[in-house]
This record gives C-alpha cells, structure tokens and sequence, in this order.
C-alpha cells in the first residue's frame, strides 16, 4: 500500500459533517441562508421556549433559528437552544438531530449518540406508522438517512467501528440516493479492512457528485487497498485534473508511478513536486519525493524535501535515515553521523516507551 493509503487508513469513523448534514432533509429553506443571527434572538428564543407549554403547537421558528447556528458554527448556542426545545417537546426529531450535532461538534459524542438514535428511531417509528406498504418520500428518507449517518459516525468517534458500519449501511439502503450515506459507508468499510466494498460505495457517491475531491481521492485509496492499481491511478488521475490544486491527487499518481518503476519515475517525480509545491507540509509527499530523488541519483537535490519531512515528523526515523544515506553520498561525513545518531535515539527512545508501557498496569495507563 502506498505512503498516502497508509496515512488515510482511518482506526474510527470521524468525519466533520456539520457542513453537508445540518442543511439536508432537516432543514427548511430559510435554514441554510448566510445571514447572521444577533446574540440578543437567541436570548429572546432561549425565554420563549423556557416560558412555553408542553401543550402549545412546536415552534417552528425555535428549529430554524437553531439550524442556523449550526450553518455558522455556534455550537453551544445551538445546543442550549435545542436542549431547551427538548425540554417542553422531546420526541420532536429535528430538534434531537440538532442537538446530537452540536453536542458532537462541541466533543461530546457520548452525550450525542443517544440523541442521535432518538432522531433516528423517530424517523422510523413515524415510517412504519405512515407508509401501509408504501415506501416513503425521498425528503423522508433523506431525514431518517441524515440521522443514521450522523449516528454511525458518532458511533465511529465512540470506537465502535462495527456498530457504526451497521448503522450507515441501514442509511445507504434506506436512501441509496444520499451522497453522505454512500460516502460515510465507504469510509466505515474501509476502516474494518473491505476496500473491495469501499471502492463500491465510493463509486455510488461519485454517481451522486461526480466532481466531489473526496470521493475521488478516497476511492482511489480503496483501489490501491484492493491492488487495482490501474483503477487506482486512473483515480488519482481523475483528482488531478479535476481538482488539480488537491496536494492528495498528486500525491497518490506520483506514489503509484514511482512503484511502477522505468520510464513512469521521472512522471512520478515530477508529481511530488506539484503536491508539495501545493501543500509542503504534506510529510508522506516530502519523504516520498527525497527517497525518490535519492534512487535516481539526484542526491543534492533530495536534500530539501528530506530535511523538510524530518521537520514535520521529528518522532520518525525514516527521513534521518534517508538525510544520513544522502549526506555520505555527498562526503559530509559529520552531517551524516550526527543523522545516524539521531535514527538511534528515536529508535532507543521507542524501546524505552515499550518497555515502560509493558510494566503499566491497565490502572495506570
């Protein structure tokens, strides 16, 4: 696999989805508008609700003024709101997808998941007492889909990768047409070790968006996991000239090409440096293009990416050994033992750790 695949190789199911998920099914249209909200509507909001009966009809306003703190990022205040709302009308699905969403952005995934699965089951429940056999709306889909996505991912940042898989494959089959329910499943199977499955379900999304650099890069990430490396590097190259200013496209063709060897290394090189031209602090770009520079005898030249991974990486021994290879090359001899001395001590400092962890109890660690 290569060095981009292994850096995004995810151990949990996090994404950042208040952007795509806050102005989907849940919202209404006045929702998703860039106006700002004064400090002073949502004090007057927050009296309201606090001073209204469960008896009377939801505010509907209450929902939309909340959801456009969401779009602009105010969490707390989102999540005051909406816990406020859910004091005089707790099973309202909006307002307990709303506060799973804040509470989730605000770090609290263990306060979130359960709102969350309200949200989701709230959905379900109105589903199967409505339909009679009839498959439900699209609108209706997308909101219950917007749900069991945000709750697998939660569930993702909780640890629980199989729980979370579970749950955006019941997102995806109960609206197969919801880019983030297609895109998060592929994530979720790639992260319990199914790139066959992920490079499926990123295709789907890409029905969906066919432009979007995320599903592009990531279904490349999934081929090369799968060993289609021809689909992978018609991927990466897709990502490239689509969106060529994604440092990770580059990356991904420049990677492959040099793997492939013979006449594609130069190509290879050539694509390192436009990644790390477009993001020098992209450590696998940087010690990729210095390892590359180094095989192909351009030892000087190999020097700057080198010592720039090493900066951005100090804990990992691999550009200091390269540094060391290249300065002996070269003659500096005192440039290259003070390298090995530093490939020593990371490696002597990573034992030290070991051992320490190994003689911890599971109380104290």
């Amino acid at each position: 696999m290569s060095a981009s695949a292994r850096k995004l190789t995810p151990t949990s199911l996090v994404l950042a989805l208040a952007a795509t998920l806050v102005v989907c099914g849940w919202a209404n249209p006045a929702a998703g508008q860039s106006d700002s909200v004064p400090p002073a509507n949502v004090v007057a909001m927050l009296a309201r609700l606090r001073a209204a009966s469960a008896d009377e009809q939801p505010y509907a306003d209450a929902i939309a003024l909340g959801q456009k703190l969401l779009v602009a990022k105010r969490y707390s205040e989102a999540y005051e709101l909406f816990t406020a709302f859910l004091d005089k009308w707790p099973r309202e699905a909006a307002a307990l997808y709303g506060a799973a969403l804040a509470a989730f952005n605000l770090g609290h995934a263990a306060e979130a998941e359960p709102l969350a699965r309200a949200a989701a089951d709230d959905f379900n429940n109105n589903a199967d007492a409505n339909a009679n056999g009839v498959k439900p709306r699209l609108n209706e889909r997308f909101r219950g889909a917007d749900a069991l996505v945000l709750l697998a991912v939660i569930q993702g940042a909780r640890g629980d990768d199989t729980a979370a898989l579970k749950t955006v494959e019941r997102a995806a089959s109960l609206a197969p047409e919801h880019f983030d329910a297609q895109f998060t499943l592929g994530r979720a199977l790639y992260g319990v070790g199914n790139a066959t499955g992920a490079a499926q379900a990123f295709r789907a999304a890409l029905k969906l968006r066919p432009d979007d650099a995320r599903a592009l890069f990531f279904l490349a990430t999934a081929l090369e996991g799968a060993g289609d490396t021809d689909a992978a590097l018609a991927a990466y190259r897709d990502l490239a000239r689509q969106h060529p200013q994604a440092a990770e496209g580059h990356l991904g063709l420049g990677v492959l090409l040099i793997k492939r060897g013979g006449t594609e290394v130069e190509k290879g090189i050539a694509e390192l440096r436009s990644a790390v031209r477009i993001d020098p602090k992209q450590y696998e770009a940087q010690v990729t293009l210095g390892r590359a520079l180094l095989n192909q005898k351009l030892t000087v030249d190999a020097i700057e990416p080198l010592k720039r991974a090493a900066e951005l990486a100090p804990g990992n021994p691999e550009p200091h050994y390269q540094l060391a290879l290249a300065y002996r090359r070269l003659g500096q001899n005192d440039k290259a033992v003070a390298e090995t001395a530093i490939v020593k001590q990371i490696h002597e400092s990573r034992r030290g750790e070991g051992a320490q962890n190994k003689q911890q109890t599971p109380q104290q660690r």
